[in-house]
């Protein structure tokens, strides 16, 4: 529904209430699903020109609780809800009522975006070197003979690489 301006909603439910033409007639006339324009219909009525307007909204943990707690102890469908608390997009509700059903509150929690940091860096290799054997963790020497395996394989190829050159190089020369 986001795809569709606020103007262009009003014009239609506008339409809607004074032409008193049904959701689907309006659908054909305008190219817009039925089901949008119900929305859109019960929005305005609910919440007035605001109902319909654009925005982008992180809520809170307390709010989709409240929401889903008017869902799960008065039995409201997640329409009602979504034109009570004039959320746009009712199948975001839905999301929020299977997640909680798979976790409880904590899965309401906004998720940190972006890449995760990388948990180790050079100076926790050149660290992890310094140490002597004895004194390190087991998970420690996984990562120290991982290390010395990556660092010999890289030897190889390094030394490959140099013979075809070298070999290349004598070709060339006869």
């Amino acid at each position: 529904m986001s795809k569709y301006s606020s103007e262009f909603k009003l014009k239609i439910v506008q339409q809607y209430l004074e032409e008193k033409v049904g959701y689907r007639t309006l659908s054909h006339l305008c190219g817009v699903h039925h089901r949008h324009i119900s929305n859109w219909v019960k929005l305005y009525e609910q919440h007035g020109s605001e109902g319909l307007a654009k925005r982008r909204t992180n809520y809170s943990v307390e709010f989709k609780l409240n929401v889903l707690k008017k869902i799960l102890n008065e039995n409201w469908s997640i329409y009602q809800a979504a034109f009570h608390f004039n959320i746009p997009s009712p199948s975001l509700i839905g999301v929020w009522l299977r997640l909680y059903n798979q976790g409880g509150e904590t899965t309401l929690e906004p998720k940190p975006k972006g890449r995760q940091p990388v948990k180790r860096t050079s100076k926790d290799i050149q660290t992890l070197l310094k140490k002597p054997i004895n004194e390190l963790s087991h998970e420690e020497l996984l990562q120290r003979v991982h290390y010395v395996e990556v660092e010999n394989a890289y030897l190889k190829k390094l030394e490959a690489l140099a013979q075809q050159k070298t070999l290349a190089n004598k070709t060339k020369s006869k």
